[in-house]
């Protein structure tokens, strides 16, 4: 049977929707500070429903984002505190998962490229790196550009972990750089990494671009939102602004998710407003024709 590497949903969106009054520009980080049995119980529900590669809850806690909000000092502790809640989790579920550490878009997701040089990007990530090293693999998520996701695979790459690249495409099939799949997979192929792959964007775009994607790297993936739309916040808004898609079910999710398989992926998984219960659809459906890995036992 093929082997497929199955991710944790969309940690972030779930965290904010079980927290108790919780606004900030840092999303699920804040509510991490303030209530952490939420993001254990949000890992745990995820270990249970199948996910066997579980994502540290750091996406927004990034040297810039820490220092606009006066918390960089804290930069340390709050990526100690990722670890603590996930590895409480995965000791409550009693699995054998991966744990993998987040190197997120360093201003802020769905922004365009950053007037900062690769030099100055690649040492903000080489911190992160750092920070998340005792990670058993590391994703790269939500790139926009192909300089960013250099600079990201440049840090990734130094630190000896497997790890995984995505990118986001907009409606029109680039990134919102205006840059190509081909030319983003180009751009990040030197730097081997396990997979390349698509996140946070519609299922429908991934499902448009799995079948080149498939032809331009060994091993590819995907994992959807189901936002309506994601302009609020591109625009400067808050994560309350945002809205899911009534439409995206496990089922219909799922379905997508095939589709992607069929067409070559072996990472799958999902991004902001997929549920434990969709992961718990997906991994159910994956039983009989596939072998659910963590991603550190994908080929190299």
């Amino acid at each position: 049977m093929r082997s497929v590497a199955l991710l944790d949903g969309g940690l972030g969106q779930e965290i904010y929707r079980r927290a108790r009054e919780v606004s900030s520009p840092l999303w699920s980080v804040a509510v991490m500070l303030e209530q952490p049995e939420v993001v254990a119980s949000v890992h745990e529900d995820f270990i249970r429903a199948g996910a066997r590669t579980l994502s540290l809850n750091t996406y927004a806690a990034t040297p810039t984002r820490l220092r606009e909000q006066g918390m960089l000092d804290r930069l340390e502790a709050i990526h100690q505190q990722a670890f603590h809640v996930l590895e409480s989790a995965i000791k409550a579920a009693g699995v054998d998962v991966d744990i993998a550490g987040c190197l997120g878009p360093l201003v802020g997701s769905y922004k365009v490229q950053p007037d900062r040089s690769f030099e100055d990007l690649r040492a903000e990530y080489d911190t992160l790196a750092r920070l998340q090293s005792r990670a058993d693999v590391l994703l790269i998520e939500t790139m926009t550009n192909t300089l960013e996701a250099k600079a990201a695979c440049a840090a990734a790459q130094a630190s000896g972990k497997p790890y995984g690249v995505a990118f986001r495409l907009e409606d029109n099939g680039k990134l919102k750089s205006g840059e190509s799949l081909s030319e983003a997979v180009a751009a990040v192929a030197p730097y081997t990494p396990t997979a390349v792959m698509l996140n946070c964007c519609d299922p429908e775009v991934v499902t448009a671009a799995m079948p080149e994607l498939a032809g331009l790297y060994p091993h590819v993936g995907g994992y959807a939102n189901a936002f309506t739309s994601v302009e609020a916040m591109a625009s400067g808004g808050s994560v309350d602004a945002l809205e899911a898609r009534p439409d995206v079910s496990p089922v219909s999710y799922t379905r997508e998710v095939h589709q992607w398989l069929a067409d070559g992926a072996t990472v799958v998984g999902g991004c902001c407003e997929i549920t434990p219960t969709h992961i718990q659809h997906l991994a159910d459906s994956l039983a009989d024709g596939f072998t659910v890995v963590r991603f550190s036992q994908l080929p190299r």
